[in-house]
């Protein structure tokens, strides 16, 4: 009896851990997406402002390249936390894996 109980522990957490390892994936594909858009949002951003910087002098052209420099420093940081980010579910998965193949 001891031993049927034992398996059925050992099904209950291995379910368990697949399901958070599915829920880690699904994170981890929103983060790659949102990621994707985040760049494709400031790529045709910065296409439209070379475009429009090309044509302006003085104030606004300054005022157009800070933003854009300041823009170019918010995306290297937002990059570098995303790739943090997905590192760490990454590793969060195969942690978990690791548990479900000791429940094996």
């Amino acid at each position: 009896m001891l031993s049927f109980l034992e398996s059925i522990e050992k099904e209950v957490k291995r379910r368990a851990y697949e399901t958070m390892s599915h829920c880690l994936q699904s994170y981890q594909g929103q983060v790659e997406e949102t990621s994707e858009e985040f760049d494709h949002g400031l790529h045709s951003f910065y296409h439209v402002n070379d475009e429009y910087v090309s044509h302006c002098q003085g104030e606004p052209r300054e005022a157009s390249e800070a933003i854009y420099g300041d823009l170019r420093s918010i995306e290297s940081h937002i990059d570098a936390a995303a790739d943090d980010l997905l590192h760490e579910i990454s590793r969060g998965i195969a942690r978990i894996q690791r548990k479900i193949e000791e429940l094996s």
